[in-house]
C-alpha cells in the first residue's frame, strides 16, 4: 500500500487522497467516521484491524441500513398518541478484527501507521508497524472495501511483510460482538446502537469453507447472519476451527511467513430477513435460517471464485461510473475540492439503493440519532440523486411510498380521518420521536416529501413512477392538511395552521408558522396541479387512479381553495414574513449576553426558556423562501435574510447551506461564499464537534445544492430548467453534471465564460439568465461571456450580516 501511495502523483494525492496526516487537526474518533465505507445496505467505521488502535469503542459499528432492533420508550408520564417505540439501526458483528503472533507472542503496533480513504476507489488503506515484546517485526497492509457490487459483502485484504522476522505465523481472524455502548450526557443528538441484550446466538459453525454466526434479534423477531470465509494467495496453510461463543467467533491459520509478503482475503457476508413488513412467523424459523445460510455460502463461494484483484475491478468498475455521472472539480481551493468529493462519497455510500431504506442522519458512518431518518432525505439530500443519480433519488422516494401504511395509520391516532402523517423520525416507518413538541408537531415531514416527488418528477418526467407510488404519495399526504387546519375568520377567512412547529426548533407548537403554511400551499397546489397532468397524459389511468384512492372532484376542490385561501403572514412595516403569529411579539435573545461556551442552546437551556425568544436554531422563513422560488419577491427574500440571519444560531447543521442559497439567490457572493465554506466543512473540520457520532448527510448534500443551485443558480421548471452562475472569485473553475428531463449536460464556469454542453439525449431546453436556448445531438454546445452586471454583488437592503 505504501508504494502504491507513493506512486501515486501529486495531483491524485491532493484531490482523491484523503490521509490520517492530513487530518492531524482531529481527533481520532472523527477520522474513523470520515473514514468509513459503505453501500448503502451495509456500512462500517474507519477503524483499524488491530482493536488496540481503535480509540471510540463506544462508536465502533458495522451497520445495516434499513433493518433495526425495536425498543419500548420509557416516560414517567405518558399520553394518547405519544410514540410508543424507538428504533435503532441494527449494528452487526464485527468481521475487521485480526491478530498475528508467533510462538505466543503477539505482534502489536509500536508506531503510528498510516491510514487514507481513496475517494476515487471508495476503498480504505491501512499500514501497521508491528512487532513483538522480543523485537520481531512485521509490517501490516490492509486494503478494506464495502462492495458497491455486491450489497451485502464487506472485503478486507490483509499482506503481512517480513521486516526482521522470517518464521511461522499465526493469524487469528476474528467475528465479534461490540458490547460498548455510548454515554449521551444529555445530548438527544448522541445514539446507542449496543445489541448486547437483544441478539442472542441460535446457530454458528466453523469450517475450512467458511464460517458464520447466526442471530435472532428479540424485537422485531428476525434472524441476523455474518458469515466469513478466507483465501491465502499461498498453498501452505492450516485451519484450527474454534468453538464459537455467544460474543465471539476466531478462524486460526497458521502459515510460514518467508521473503515473499503472506496475502490473505477476508470476504464477509452480513445478511437479515427483516423487511418493512417486520419479521417471520415462529414456525418459519428453521426455513427461513437455512436459506439466510445457504445465501452466505453461495454468496462466499461465488466471490472466492472471482478473487480479490476480479472483486476490486467490479468494485471500483461501479465506483468509476458513479464519479463520472457526479463528480464537482473546483479550481481554486484545493480542500473545496477534497471536502466536496469526501461529502458526495458518503451520500453515496449511505443512500438506500432498493426502495426499502432510504438515507440517515449519520449515514452509515456512527450511532448518532440511532440511524434515524428525518425530512433531510427529501428537502436536502433527494436534490442531490435527483441531479446526479435519479434512479436512487425514486428509490428513496419508494421507500416513503412503502411507509404509507404506517403514516395512515398515524394519522388516524393523531385525530386526521384522511390522509397519511409521516414520522418525524424513524427508521420501520412508525413514529420513534419522544419528544412531539420538535417531532410529532412538524407536519411539514409530508409537505417535504411531496416537494421531492414533485423536483423528482420536473427533472426526470418519469410517469410510470408518478402512476405507481408518486401520485399516490402526493394525494394521500395532501388529504392531511384540510383536517389540521381551518379557514379562520379572525382572518379573513383565510386557511390557517394551529399549533405545528417549523424547521427551526428552537420555536415550537406555534400558530400559522410560515414555513409550514408555505409549504403546505406548494403541497395542496401541486396535488391539484398532478391531478389536471394526469388526466391529460391518460384519462384512462386517472380516471382508475381516483376511483382506487376514492377522491371526488369535491375533495380536489377543497384541496385548489385551501392553497388559494392559505394564510401567509405579512409584516408591512418592515416588509418582512414573521415566522409565526405570535414571533415577533417575543423578547429578543440576549445574544451578547450569552457566552460561546453555551451553544449549542438546546445543551445549555431549557426548551421553554428558548421557545420565549426570538432565537432561530436554524433557517425557517428564509428557507420556504427558497424552496418557493420565484412566487417570492427578491426584495422580501432580502428582508427576511437582513431580519433572521442574526437572531439565527446556526446550532443546526441544516442552517448554513441554506443561508448560502438564499444568499446566492438574493446577490450577496460573499456572504454565501463564506456559509458555503461554513457547509463543505462540516464535518473534515468538525465544525460542530461531534463529527465522532457520524457524518452529516444533509449538510453533505447542502454543499453540493450551495454549488448548483447557489453559485450555478439551478432552478428547474415545466419543460426547461434556468441558471443563473456566478463563479465565486476565490475559484478559477467550477465543473459539473447534471441529469435533467433525460439528457445529461456538462456546466463549466470560468472567470470569462459559462459553457453547457449535451453529454447525452437529444433536446434540452435551457435559460442563462434571461436568455433562452436549446443544447441539441447537432448543436451540443452553447458559450456565454460573463456578463459583469449580471453577476454583480447585490447588498441585501436590509444589511443587518453578523
Amino acid at each position: 500500500m505504501k508504494n502504491l501511495y507513493n506512486n501515486l502523483a501529486a495531483g491524485e494525492k491532493k484531490q482523491w487522497l484523503l490521509s490520517q496526516t492530513q487530518l492531524a487537526h482531529l481527533n481520532d474518533g472523527v477520522i474513523e467516521t470520515l473514514f468509513s465505507l459503505g453501500n448503502g445496505t451495509l456500512g462500517t467505521r474507519g477503524t483499524s484491524c488491530y482493536e488496540s488502535d481503535i480509540t471510540n469503542p463506544e462508536c465502533e459499528g458495522t451497520y445495516l441500513n434499513g433493518a433495526y432492533m425495536r425498543e419500548a420508550i420509557e416516560y414517567d408520564e405518558s399520553a394518547y398518541g405519544f410514540a410508543q417505540f424507538n428504533n435503532k439501526m441494527l449494528q452487526v458483528f464485527n468481521s475487521k478484527s485480526i491478530e498475528i503472533s508467533t510462538d505466543n507472542e503477539i505482534f502489536i503496533p509500536y508506531k503510528t501507521g498510516e491510514k487514507y480513504l481513496h475517494l476515487r476507489h471508495g476503498s480504505f488503506h491501512e499500514v501497521l508497524q508491528l512487532k513483538t515484546s522480543s523485537g520481531k517485526k512485521v509490517k501490516l497492509h490492509v486494503t478494506r472495501i464495502v462492495c458497491q457490487h455486491q450489497q451485502n459483502m464487506m472485503i478486507n485484504h490483509y499482506k503481512i511483510e517480513p521486516v526482521n522476522f522470517h518464521g511461522k505465523l499465526l493469524i487469528k481472524s476474528f467475528l465479534k460482538s461490540n458490547d460498548a455502548t455510548s454515554t449521551s450526557n444529555g445530548d438527544p443528538r448522541v445514539g446507542n446502537l449496543s445489541t448486547k441484550e437483544q441478539l442472542h446466538t441460535l446457530n454458528s459453525s466453523s469450517t475450512p469453507e467458511y464460517s458464520y454466526l447466526l442471530h435472532q434479534l428479540q424485537v422485531p423477531k428476525s434472524l441476523v447472519l455474518v458469515a466469513t470465509s478466507h483465501q491465502f494467495e499461498q498453498e501452505s496453510q492450516q485451519i484450527f476451527p474454534s468453538s464459537p461463543s455467544e460474543n465471539e467467533l476466531t478462524d486460526q491459520f497458521e502459515i510460514a511467513l518467508a521473503n515473499k509478503s503472506v496475502e490473505l482475503t477476508k470476504y464477509s457476508v452480513y445478511l437479515t430477513n427483516q423487511k418493512l413488513t417486520n419479521a417471520y412467523q415462529d414456525k418459519d424459523e428453521q426455513l427461513a435460517s437455512e436459506a439466510l445460510i445457504t445465501q452466505a455460502r453461495d454468496e462466499l463461494l461465488l466471490a472466492k471464485q472471482l478473487g480479490y484483484n476480479k472483486n476490486i475491478q467490479l468494485h471500483q468498475k461501479l465506483m468509476h461510473e458513479f464519479w463520472q455521472d457526479s463528480d464537482i472539480e473546483i479550481h481554486g481551493n484545493e480542500q473545496h475540492q477534497l471536502a466536496i468529493r469526501l461529502n458526495m462519497l458518503h451520500l453515496k455510500m449511505s443512500a438506500g439503493k432498493d426502495g426499502q431504506r432510504n438515507i440517515a442522519a449519520k449515514g452509515l458512518t456512527g450511532p448518532g440519532y440511532d440511524g434515524h431518518y428525518f425530512w433531510d432525505s427529501e428537502i436536502y439530500i433527494i436534490p442531490y440523486f435527483i441531479y446526479t443519480q435519479p434512479g436512487i433519488a425514486k428509490n428513496l422516494l419508494s421507500y416513503r411510498f412503502h411507509g404509507l401504511a404506517h403514516a395512515k395509520k398515524r394519522a388516524k391516532e393523531m385525530g386526521h380521518n384522511q390522509g397519511a402523517l409521516f414520522p418525524w423520525r424513524t427508521i420501520s416507518g412508525e413514529e420513534c420521536s419522544s419528544y412531539f413538541p420538535a417531532g410529532t408537531a412538524q407536519y411539514h415531514i409530508n409537505a417535504a416529501i411531496s416537494y421531492a416527488v414533485k423536483q423528482y418528477f420536473k427533472a426526470s418526467q418519469d410517469w410510470q413512477f408518478m402512476w405507481s407510488e408518486g401520485a399516490e404519495l402526493v394525494f394521500e399526504t395532501a388529504r392531511l392538511w384540510p383536517s389540521l387546519g381551518h379557514f379562520n375568520e379572525n382572518k379573513q377567512g383565510f386557511f390557517c395552521i394551529d399549533t405545528v412547529t417549523g424547521p427551526d426548533e428552537y420555536t415550537a407548537l406555534v400558530n400559522n408558522n410560515y414555513y409550514t403554511n408555505a409549504m403546505a400551499k406548494i403541497h395542496l397546489s401541486f396535488a391539484v396541479e398532478l391531478i389536471n397532468a394526469l388526466k391529460i397524459k391518460d384519462k384512462t389511468m386517472h380516471a382508475s387512479l381516483l376511483a382506487r384512492l376514492n377522491i371526488s372532484p369535491q375533495e380536489i376542490e377543497r384541496w385548489q381553495k385551501i392553497a388559494e385561501k392559505m394564510y401567509l403572514p405579512h409584516q408591512a412595516e418592515q416588509n418582512i414574513t414573521p415566522q409565526d403569529d405570535s414571533f415577533l411579539n417575543k423578547k429578543a435573545w440576549d445574544f451578547i449576553g450569552t457566552p460561546k461556551d453555551k451553544y449549542p442552546l438546546l445543551l445549555n437551556f431549557h426548551p421553554l426558556v428558548i421557545y420565549r425568544h426570538q432565537v432561530l436554531k436554524q433557517a425557517d422563513v428564509v428557507l420556504a423562501n427558497f424552496l418557493q422560488d420565484d412566487a417570492v419577491d427578491l426584495s422580501l427574500k432580502r428582508n427576511n435574510l437582513a431580519f433572521y440571519e442574526p437572531i439565527t444560531t446556526h446550532d443546526s447543521t441544516l442552517s448554513a447551506c441554506t443561508h448560502s442559497l438564499a444568499y446566492s439567490e438574493t446577490g450577496d457572493h460573499q456572504a454565501a461564499f463564506e456559509y458555503f465554506d461554513n457547509t463543505v466543512l462540516t464535518d473534515l473540520d468538525n465544525l460542530h464537534h461531534n463529527s465522532h457520532y457520524g457524518v452529516h448527510t444533509a449538510a453533505m448534500a447542502g454543499s453540493w445544492m450551495c454549488i448548483t443551485q447557489g453559485f450555478a443558480g439551478l432552478r428547474i421548471r415545466d419543460h426547461y430548467a434556468s441558471f443563473q452562475p456566478n463563479l465565486p472569485k476565490q475559484w478559477q473553475h467550477l465543473r459539473f453534471k447534471l441529469q435533467l428531463m433525460g439528457c445529461q449536460i456538462q456546466i463549466t464556469l470560468t472567470k470569462e465564460q459559462t459553457t453547457y454542453q449535451l453529454l447525452s439525449g437529444n433536446t434540452l431546453k435551457l435559460t442563462h439568465y434571461q436568455q433562452n436556448f436549446s443544447l441539441t445531438e447537432q448543436s451540443p454546445i452553447q458559450q456565454f461571456a460573463v456578463n459583469k452586471s449580471e453577476s454583480a454583488e447585490k447588498k441585501p437592503t436590509l444589511a443587518a450580516r453578523k
